[in-house]
């Protein structure tokens, strides 16, 4: 018991330190955004709901779940529209591409070009329905400013020109010691889960799987994504019931999603139309493939 509470939490303290880059150029450039009288938020909004979406769908596919952190923040400052934010929440692979490409040894294992294949699937829906959310769904979401998330924050954006830095190491170290607690806490919670548990469930099924499996995506930590690829490359899910659980499971969006955006309803909304979006599209795959 120890061993795995040690095991735990050093797998969360390298979550949150592998997460503080990414999340440092989001906050950094949060806060030359601020001090900026040529540019602001609402320029780059403007250009995000053109080209966001594509752009998010393509850097989502990077294995690097702080690339979903920075988008959530950058949305909680208005500087990225929701499509943008869920294209690359949908996109994140989180540790997909690292079991995958850990099996090409094993003699059964997947291969190189199915491997691309589905990353590349996986950025095209990111791409598709983050325009599709912004379509339909970008009415739900009030405007926002980065003045009023620095004054819930309590930073220092309105002070001298150098301390723009401080002011984004700051966010950061919030945001990552919240991340490293709650990652702990859920890490222990999914440590005695196998992808073996999942044979003859009715997971297992490609409807019921669909809707389940993007249910169980939705738990914002990298396990998930582990549990769900061990799975399909043991033949225990089917592509469908991959792509349902890994496209909703957007590594620490989620969590960086409710830490920074004070609207609880949009939080959820948020979550309702990435689960919806998910799970129809892995019931389409599965019935299709």
């Amino acid at each position: 018991m120890p061993e795995l509470i040690l095991d735990c939490f050093l797998d969360a303290l390298k979550d949150g330190a592998l997460s503080i880059p990414i999340l440092f150029v989001a906050y950094l450039l949060m806060e030359l955004l601020e001090r900026s009288r040529r540019l602001d938020e609402s320029v780059l909004h403007a250009y995000s709901r053109k080209a966001g979406p594509a752009i998010g769908g393509l850097l989502g596919v990077v294995p690097q779940c702080g690339i979903s952190g920075a988008a959530a923040t950058l949305f909680s400052t208005g500087s990225v529209t929701v499509g943008t934010m869920l294209a690359v929440f949908f996109a994140t692979s989180d540790e997909m591409l690292p079991v995958m490409l850990s099996s090409l040894t094993d003699e059964n294992g997947i291969g190189v070009g199915q491997i691309m294949r589905i990353v590349a699937g996986k950025a095209a829906l990111g791409i598709a329905l983050g325009y599709l959310a912004d379509a339909l769904f970008r009415g739900l979401f009030k405007r926002k400013d980065i003045h009023s998330f620095c004054e819930r924050e309590h930073c220092e954006c309105e002070e001298e020109e150098g301390s723009a830095l401080h002011a984004a190491l700051v966010h950061t170290l919030k945001i990552a010691g919240m991340l490293i607690a709650v990652t702990f806490a859920l890490n222990l919670i999914l440590a005695n889960i196998e992808p073996e548990q999942l044979q003859g469930t009715v997971l297992t099924n490609p409807v019921s799987g669909a809707l389940l499996l993007a249910l169980l995506g939705l738990i914002p930590n990298c396990s998930v994504s582990v549990i769900l690829t061990q799975a399909f490359l043991s033949g225990i899910i089917g592509l469908g019931g991959l792509f349902a659980g890994l496209l909703s499971n957007a590594g620490i969006g989620l969590l960086v999603l409710f830490r920074t955006n004070r609207d609880m309803r949009e939080n959820l909304t948020v979550v309702a139309i990435a689960y919806a979006l998910s799970a129809l599209s892995g019931l389409v795959i599965g019935l299709v493939f």
